[in-house]
């Protein structure tokens, strides 16, 4: 089938994208874009989706969960995930998989689907997966498997290649525009909920905690809200934490506070975060964590501000909590470069299917039309 693609002939593409509706809205990432660009072309191109969040195991009780833990027992029934895209990649005979991680899939099975459909691979790396904390023994063993290895992370592209992937590109995050959008706290109760000074929607990773415990010891009267997982562990820390922050409550979030703090993950080698997409999509003042990604994406002091250390980040959020005007400006100019600069998730799909035109050549020959999913 691939070698047919490649000699250009006149046939049906098949996608299959293996993603999570777990985090819905915010995920998946790439099925409404897919959706929209087989949907310009119905007769000639077909999709299928499988969903990772079918697999996940129920957690009934927290002995369960503790059993789970120390057996060290996947989060999803790794036996029928990996039995559903097997017999999902026969039925449908896909011409391409794009697989969003897939940290549970065994490379036996796709073994088993390369040389059952001829599928090309693509694997889009949301998170390092030399970072045990994020990874699996599959997910690095099934490296060599894949024809191309999508890093959002430039620091992991060497080791990919060195892993045996015979192509690793890049390609960053990005957001949703259904999703993500300006949405401000109106009512008593949403403004009792979200207003803030500063606010950091994430994990407490132990890393980032110097920064908040610097921050709220140099500026005691800060309203500062914490949204994510742990933070209620941290005893200095505990009564910042407002829970979770998801779908409509994410974007009040961020239209509640005056500074959003968009801190990378050290462990994943990031150099951007999808906050970097998210947050100025939903016209928030970000400031963030220094890095080369993140100053060639949004100019500094032009488009986002920026700190390197937890001293920075006090100078910084007091400079701006006394400069509204400058926040607000510093805030436009962010949108702007975000909602007109190609940073959707269907633009993201799109330069996937560029930037591997080498092996999939109805993509690159015409997406304007023809026999390839439009990208227009």
């Amino acid at each position: 089938m691939l070698t047919a693609l490649l000699k250009g002939q006149s046939i049906d593409m098949r996608i299959l994208l293996f993603e999570t509706t777990a985090y819905y809205p915010s995920s998946p990432l790439f099925l409404e874009a897919l959706q929209q660009i087989v949907s310009r072309q119905p007769q000639q191109h077909q999709y299928s989706f499988i969903d990772e969040a079918r697999f996940q195991r129920t957690r009934r009780s927290l002995v369960a969960r503790i059993g789970r833990r120390l057996l060290r027992c996947p989060p999803v029934d790794r036996t029928a995930l990996n039995q559903a895209l097997l017999e999902g990649a026969i039925s449908f005979r896909p011409d391409l998989i794009l697989i969003c991680k897939g940290a549970f899939i065994s490379p036996k099975t796709l073994a088993h689907i390369k040389r059952t459909t001829e599928a090309a691979l693509i694997n889009y790396a949301t998170d390092d997966p030399f970072n045990p904390r994020v990874s699996t023994p599959d997910l690095v063993d099934a490296i060599p498997l894949y024809d191309t290895y999508v890093c959002t992370k430039r620091g992991i592209m060497v080791d990919v290649a060195k892993a045996g992937c015979p192509s690793a590109i890049y390609v960053p995050f990005g957001y949703k525009p259904a999703v993500h959008f300006p949405e401000a706290p109106t009512t008593s109760e949403e403004h009792r909920r979200f207003d803030s000074d500063v606010a950091f929607i994430g994990g407490c990773d132990d890393d980032r905690v110097p920064f908040f415990k610097t921050l709220v010891e140099a500026i005691p009267t800060l309203n500062l809200a914490l949204y994510g997982g742990f933070w209620d562990r941290k005893r200095d820390l505990r009564r910042y934490w407002r829970g979770f922050a998801v779908g409509r409550d994410f974007r009040l979030a961020l239209g509640g506070t005056k500074i959003a703090i968009n801190l990378v993950r050290r462990a994943n080698r990031d150099g951007h975060t999808m906050r970097s997409f998210e947050i100025p999509a939903c016209g928030a003042f970000m400031l963030a964590e220094r890095t080369s990604e993140h100053t060639a994406l949004f100019a500094e002091g032009h488009a986002a501000a920026y700190f390197a250390s937890p001293k920075e980040l006090v100078e910084k959020v007091q400079h701006y909590l006394a400069n509204e005007d400058e926040r607000t400006a510093i805030a436009g100019m962010a949108r702007t470069t975000v909602t007109t600069g190609h940073h959707t998730y269907h633009d993201r799909l799109c330069s996937i299917f560029l930037s591997a035109s080498e092996l999939f050549y109805p993509f690159s020959h015409d997406l304007s039309g023809g026999h390839a999913p439009s990208c227009a």
